[in-house]
């Protein structure tokens, strides 16, 4: 092995040594998100979620988990399948009012590392004040900055009056 190393070029050494140790290092990942004008109510508060990749594992392995709500007492109860362990994920969560931001956002996270898989979702009030637009992107933070362009909008169908 040490010999196959040797004789490889050092630009093949670093993506060895990064997936060798776990695939992420300690640089944080900040995201550039293009907003077209037409997507969001000026009046809509934005919502970007952030999800690392330990909070992806969370989501994940507790998906299954059923939470209900009792209004009379005001306390959850969470139903499991057998073997599986309610852990609630923590995503990082950022809000940002649409009258303010212009034509993008930025959002810098403090938990996602360069390496990491990720999930991100933006969702807010759309242009016709009824219903909501959201996007959600998953991939692996390659960068240090992530420019998310392209994004596949979905807006609710809710009858407005």
């Amino acid at each position: 092995m040490n010999r196959l190393i040797r004789k490889l070029p050092s630009a093949l050494l670093v993506p060895l040594l990064i997936a060798s140790c776990g695939g992420s290092s300690t640089q944080t990942v900040s995201f550039e998100i293009p907003i077209s004008a037409g997507t969001f109510s000026p009046q809509a508060t934005l919502r970007v979620t952030v999800w690392n990749a330990e909070q992806l594992r969370v989501s994940q392995q507790t998906a299954d988990c059923a939470v209900s709500h009792d209004a009379q007492t005001g306390l959850d109860q969470v139903s499991c399948p057998p073997g599986v362990v309610y852990q609630q994920a923590h995503p990082e969560e950022f809000t940002f009012s649409a009258a303010s931001i212009g034509s993008s956002l930025h959002v810098t996270t403090t938990s996602l590392h360069v390496g990491e898989d990720y999930a991100i979702s933006i969702s807010g009030l759309s242009q016709d004040n009824c219903n909501n637009a959201s996007a959600r992107v998953e991939g692996r933070a390659r960068s240090a900055v992530i420019i998310l362009e392209n994004l596949s909008w979905m807006t609710t169908l809710m009858a407005c009056p």
